[in-house]
């Protein structure tokens, strides 16, 4: 009887606190709680959002759109294209060979 009488408590993963039940998340699927108590998820969730936005999208690859020199932009416009139909043509013969078996 004296269990049910006390709360259960649980230590968060990040502040390392000992808490109730009650100051965690639950999983809907797993019905377990979170690691982290709701207030260092919410603090940990708003410092990734914010982490997200202010880092500069810097791209490894071209963008076709915003490169000015027309000849480069063709270029790969035309590379492009040819991409695509390699892609198209290896589908169309996987398929043939799968409608073949």
């Amino acid at each position: 009887m004296e269990q049910k009488n006390k709360k259960s408590l649980r230590t968060c993963g990040c502040c390392l606190k000992k808490l109730p039940l009650e100051a965690f998340y639950i999983n809907k699927r797993t019905q377990n709680p979170d690691n982290y108590c709701k207030e260092c998820r919410k603090a940990t969730c708003r410092k990734r959002y914010h982490h997200t936005q202010i880092i500069n999208d810097t791209r490894s690859y071209p963008v076709i759109t915003e490169t000015n020199d027309y000849s480069l932009r063709m270029t790969l416009i035309l590379h492009a294209r040819q991409v695509v139909r390699e892609s198209i043509a290896r589908k169309r013969r996987s398929l043939r060979e799968i409608a073949i078996d």
